[in-house]
Order: structure tokens, then sequence, then C-alpha cells
């Protein structure tokens, strides 16, 4: 089940998620929480580490586990998502590295499933709450368009539009970008007991506007959010924009 709510801007949506998190962490203080990289969940981050530590919010027993990392990225690198995860997340929040996860995969890897990082989320008891953003193409995590949606954590490989969408974090450009990733599989996402995705701007209109087009399907995979129990769109005016209110 989808709902879908629109805020007047990014500063309202992410004030809201920050609240939500803050609420779960409180109710449950050993929660896992699913979390996304890119610019789209900064803001949320940040007001969440503010709540914490005005509020003084005991944060030692969650866990947290990243959506995805590129394969061939040196994790020192500061666009690897474990560097992303430190600075945006483990830091400012105040939790300990061991606390957070980010999949990994052998540089040398090309294909198949990464199946520990399953049973890692399971040993954990489930993931309680799902970040995610979502890019142009629909991909969610790093789910491009085709991939099924029983799909485990696996091995993905990049399109030229997500790697030039991700090219603005990057230096040198898009020959920086590298062209395989480790990612949650749709199936994986959609276990999670509550999902959040966040989307704002112009650009990731169409995106929106597929993901809640009827019947779901695998070339849009944004829309693999219908099948999950409980769904969460905090969108922008410009983000909602192409859909039928």
């Amino acid at each position: 089940m989808v709902n879908v709510k629109i805020l007047p801007d990014k500063e309202h949506a992410s004030e809201e998620v920050a609240q939500m998190l803050h609420d779960l962490i409180v109710e449950k203080p050993n929660a896992v929480i699913g979390v996304a990289t890119g610019s789209t969940p900064e803001g949320a981050y940040e007001r969440l580490a503010e709540k914490i530590q005005e509020q003084h919010t005991d944060v030692s027993q969650l866990q947290f586990f990243a959506l995805d990392e590129y394969i061939g990225l040196p994790w020192e690198h500061p666009e690897s998502y474990h560097s992303v995860i430190a600075r945006t997340v483990t830091e400012p929040l105040g939790v300990d590295p061991s606390q957070v996860h980010v999949p990994e995969a052998p540089d040398d890897a090309t294909e198949g499933s990464i199946n520990y990082y399953d049973e890692k989320i399971t040993a954990a008891g489930g993931i309680d709450l799902q970040l995610l953003g979502i890019g142009r193409n629909g991909h969610i995590g790093f789910n491009e368009p085709g991939t099924p949606f029983d799909s485990p954590t696996h091995i993905a490989q990049l399109t030229e539009l997500t790697r030039e969408d991700n090219s603005r974090f990057f230096e040198g450009g898009i020959d920086e970008v590298p062209q395989l990733a480790v990612t949650q599989g749709i199936g994986t996402i959609l276990q999670s007991r509550k999902a959040v995705l966040m989307a704002f701007g112009e650009a990731k209109a169409d995106a929106i506007r597929d993901s809640l087009a009827v019947p779901s399907s695998e070339e849009r995979p944004g829309s693999l959010l219908q099948h999950h129990q409980n769904c969460i769109l905090y969108l922008d005016e410009a983000a909602a924009a192409k859909i039928d209110r």
C-alpha cells in the first residue's frame, strides 16, 4: 500500500521524516533502520541528529543498513558509500561504526547474489524503516529497470543515465563512476516493515508518476512500492506535478 504526502518543499519533508525516525528510535531503542545515500535524505539526517543531541536520545542499540555500495571504489574514497554513510549518518548521529552496515562485494565481482547481507538483516530482526530515494529512470537503490521484483541483494550493472546523474559527485565526471554496484534487491526492500521514499524537484516527476502507474512493472522499479505493506512517499510540489491527485 502506498500513501502520498505532498509538502511545500524539501525542508518540510525532511523535518517530518526526521521526526518519524526519532519517534521510532524513542519507541524502539533497538530499531533497525535502512539508510539511503545521495543528496535527497541528507536534510532528514541533519534534523535527526539535532533531535538526538537536543533530547539526549539513546542510540546505543540501533542498527543501520545501507542500501548499496559501488564495486571497485576504495572505501576511503570520499564518494564510496562507506565514506558517505560515515559522514551523514554514523558521525552526526553519534553511533558506533559497528552499528552501521554497508554491503560489500569483491572488486572483481560481476554478477550474482550477495546472500550474507540479507542474512545479516534477518539476524538483526529485519528492517523496521527503510529510507529510499529514486533515480530519474525509476531505480530504487541500484535496482535498474528490468530487475526482478523478488531479487535479493545482488550485483547490479549501472545504466549510463544512473552513472551520468551520479557523476556530479565525482571530480573527474562520469569516467570515475563505477559501472557495477552491490545493492539491496527489490525483494529485500519489500521485506522492510515500513518504507519511506523522498523525492524532490521536477527531474523526479516522471519517475514518481511511473511508480504509481498501474499495473506495476519490472521496467519501472519504483512501482515495486505498490507491493509494499506500508509505504509513504514524501514529495514536494515539483516531484508530484505529474501524478493524478
